[in-house]
């Protein structure tokens, strides 16, 4: 099951990041009223950030690891009776990817820029990141472990913070001597990323060790381990994904829709801050912080909130008075959210990623890499058009899903290629977009007998015009519109191959080296090569298109790009072979499908952020009514209900489908499908 992490399913992170000039740490701190603001909050776990902070301190009495010089009391030790009495959880945070005392005490340990400038907190102005490579690991971090775990067995377990390196590092001492000894050149991109994950990994494996060799029952996590390929580790014994909407709006609801294929216990993070983690004199809205805890729900099931503890060790009452709203909101809901697994029906195939954001792709990344943008492009197409996915890599099987969408690859193993073929041959919907494919060898024959056309060549020039013909055009103007990308170039092979799709060269042709206006030279005459092509492969049917749809929906999001791709994913799906059907009209609702033993819950959810320049930001969901939804499961059930009302709405069964209207959407409404027996 992916979803639930055992009783810590409305958990706090409690952030305590102190540095080591504050005097007075912890001169109100009273472990009573604290496991008590919890109790009320309806709070049944928290993560403290009392073992190792990022300001590289420990508050906890101890001869081995660096305490904070203005420690007034162990604020660890106490905490643990008074929480077991209340039958909360606690695990123990240590962070040793950024660590000013660290730095700031052996300076030749920070990472380093390529320029030679030193991550070493510039002064105390920022941040300061140890190496992974340096003595710290092995000199600071693994001996207070050692000495920690020992002296806690009643902790839940270790989560081991920013395990990651910072951007365009390290060329410190260690890493150059490493990576000679290897044959790796730090100066080559893909050097440098091999050397990291390398180092990265055995980091995890031997930490891990040293915690479960002390205490086998402990559980044991890192994070910013966060990403396609990442969130695989196999010494993880449950995932966070830590991904408040603040930071973006595609981020979470995108990768957890990963992480809940794999089988691990896991969960989703955000914050009680409107900006980011610690800006302290602000709540977000009440709204929001639903939302989120929502979207967690619906996906991973166990959510967890971050604060930040005052100094002094007291917290702030007002701050869990809405932790407690939202837990109490959340309490009522999770029993339809808890040990819970993904439906599967569509499948968005990705690349192996590293720790980046969309949005901090740097130069030469897309060259060894599928670009972000593309896999969280299509992400937001599926979210915004109400259908329920899932995020796949190499290494998910393919079985139950009915459609599949290659957004844009690059490095996809070829190995996968007749996978896929055959997947297709036996009935499956294949979806590639973009052109980056079809410049792998083996993935170029293979996508050529599945849609049946053969490849002429890939323009230079990166974006072109395209315009869907009937009846792949609903909803689209009457007009050729420009995608980003280079576009492959097909002719027909097969008889059965339909153009679904016109391309259009451009008014005079685009230079890579000259602009037409601000931008691009309008539309001009049609060109002999499709924009689109659907065909039909054995028991299956495959589509394909010229354009990055998934790419230039995340950069420029214009509504008839996410439109194309919807357009093929029905044209692939005829009614008969949907599985949900959520007929909501709006890009505000997502929707998430979950089994648990006996029953499907199916989740929507509404979303309305306000304009803003920075943060995204909640303030109110207006409601949405009568929502039409249709489910074709394998067999009729015996009951449908609305969660947690209980209500039960009219509903029909006819030709293999459920038939209901959702009455009414605020904010979070779940549709329960029972059976007698467990459905798969």
């Amino acid at each position: 099951m992916a979803a639930g992490i055992g009783e810590t399913n409305r958990k706090i992170h409690l952030d305590f990041h102190t540095p080591h000039w504050v005097k007075q740490v912890g001169a109100d701190y009273d472990p009573e009223l604290l496991v008590a603001t919890w109790k009320r909050a309806n709070v049944n776990a928290v993560t403290v950030v009392f073992g190792l902070c990022a300001c590289g301190n420990a508050y906890y009495e101890s001869d081995v690891a660096p305490v904070h010089p203005a420690l007034q009391r162990d604020l660890l030790t106490p905490l643990l009776p008074a929480a077991e009495r209340e039958g909360i959880k606690v695990y123990v945070h240590f962070a040793p990817g950024i660590n000013d005392r660290a730095v700031i005490e052996h300076p030749e340990w920070a990472m380093v820029r390529r320029d030679g400038t030193r991550l070493d907190t510039n002064g105390g102005k920022e941040w300061g990141w140890p190496c992974y490579n340096s003595p710290f690991v092995a000199d600071w971090l693994w001996p207070q472990l050692a000495e920690f775990v020992p002296r806690f067995p009643n902790i839940e377990g270790v989560f081991v913070d920013m395990v990651m390196y910072a951007d365009e590092t390290c060329f410190c001492e260690f890493c150059r001597r490493r990576a000679g000894a290897l044959g790796l050149d730090l100066d080559r991109l893909t050097d440098r990323d091999r050397l990291q994950e390398l180092t990265l990994n055995e980091f995890i494996e031997r930490t891990r060790a040293i915690v479960k060799n002390a205490n086998p029952d402990l559980s044991f996590t890192c994070n910013c381990r966060n990403f396609v390929g990442g969130v695989r580790n196999g010494n993880l014994d449950y995932l966070e994904l830590e991904a408040p909407i603040t930071w973006n709006s595609y981020y979470y609801p995108v990768l957890s829709r990963h992480i809940r294929t794999l089988g691990k216990r896991a969960g989703g993070m955000t914050t009680r801050f409107p900006k980011n983690w610690g800006y302290f004199g602000s709540l977000i809205n009440e709204a929001q912080l639903k939302f989120e805890c929502a979207s967690i729900l619906a996906t991973l099931g166990s959510c967890c909130i971050g604060d930040q503890l005052h100094p002094s060790g007291k917290p702030d009452a007002g701050v869990y008075e809405l932790i407690g709203t939202v837990y109490g909101f959340v309490k009522e809901r999770e029993a339809w959210a808890l040990d819970a697994a993904t439906v599967p029906y569509i499948g968005v195939v990705a690349d192996r990623q590293r720790n980046l954001g969309a949005q901090e792709v740097r130069d030469g990344y897309e060259a060894a890499h599928q670009a972000p943008a593309s896999l969280y492009g299509a992400g937001l197409a599926l979210l915004e058009g109400s259908r329920h996915f899932d995020v796949l890599d190499e290494e998910n099987g393919l079985s139950g899903y009915r459609l599949l969408w290659l957004p844009e690859n690059i490095t996809l193993d070829p190995a996968l290629a007749p996978k896929v073929e055959r997947y297709v041959a036996e009935g499956g919907r294949l979806l590639v977009t973009g052109g980056t494919l079809w410049e792998q060898p083996v993935w170029r024959d293979t996508l050529e007998r599945l849609a049946g056309v053969r490849l002429a060549g890939i323009e230079a020039a990166d974006g072109g015009y395209v315009q869907p013909v009937p009846p792949y055009a609903d909803r689209m103007p009457d007009a050729p519109c420009f995608v980003k990308g280079r576009f492959p170039r097909w002719t027909l092979q097969s008889a059965d191959a339909v153009k679904a799709a016109s391309t259009f060269r451009p008014f005079e042709d685009i230079s890579l080296d000259r602009r037409f206006g601000h931008f691009h030279a309008p539309a001009g005459e049609e060109a002999e090569a499709p924009g689109a092509v659907v065909h039909p492969y054995g028991k299956g049917m495959a589509a394909v298109a010229a354009a990055s749809l998934g790419a230039d929906y995340f950069t420029i999001g214009s509504r008839h790009v996410r439109q194309m791709a919807l357009n093929l994913i029905d044209a692939l799906l005829e009614p008969e072979h949907r599985l949900l059907e959520v007929e909501a009209d709006s890009p505000a609702v997502e929707v998430s499908l979950m089994s648990q033993p006996g029953r499907w819950v199916l989740h929507l959810i509404q979303y309305a952020a306000k304009r803003m320049t920075e943060n995204t930001v909640i303030e109110e969901a207006p409601p949405r009514y009568r929502i039409p939804v249709t489910l074709r499961p394998p067999a009729k059930p015996r009951r449908v209900a609305l969660a947690p009302s209980g209500e039960e709405p009219i509903w029909t069964w006819e030709d293999g489908a459920v038939r209901l209207v959702v009455p009414e959407l605020r904010l979070h409404q779940m549709v329960v499908f029972e059976w007698e027996e467990e459905t798969e």
